[in-house]
């Protein structure tokens, strides 16, 4: 499964890795790809990247040619958890044997990310206590 991850990007860049990187993946043969987009809390009025990633996978030409079937994140699909930050997408060609193939093993990823939430939190207490030595 292709991770493309659009977090942290203004939409202009966003809209360049969706479309390269989409592109890529079908040429290279992937059959899945996740579209890591947010949830669009950081927007100030709607989810903006997220609406266009959406938008482009109804609309766009390669989305037309290529994209067979999209599973909202909202929704979950086979192959993750629901996630309203993400969106994947079933590449045109698929047979149905790959979706029970390539199911995602939830044992591995939920402790690769608890051990990333834990990571993230000895850091935040590092730079805290480094935060209060400092200003005496």
């Amino acid at each position: 499964m292709e991770n493309i991850d659009l977090h942290g990007l203004s939409l202009e860049e966003a809209k360049i890795q969706l479309e390269q990187r989409m592109v890529s993946a079908y040429q290279y043969g992937e059959k899945i790809v996740r579209i890591i987009h947010g949830q669009g809390k950081h927007s100030e009025f709607f989810p903006v990247i997220k609406s266009y990633v959406r938008r482009w996978l109804r609309e766009s030409d390669f989305a037309k040619d290529y994209v067979e079937t999209v599973f909202r994140g909202e929704d979950g699909s086979p192959y993750t958890k629901v996630n309203p930050g993400e969106t994947v997408v079933l590449l045109a060609g698929v047979n149905e044997i790959i979706g029970h193939a390539q199911e995602l093993n939830w044992v591995k990823e939920e402790e690769e990310w608890e051990a990333r939430k834990q990571a993230k939190g000895r850091r935040a207490d590092r730079l805290r206590v480094a935060r209060r030595r400092g200003s005496r």
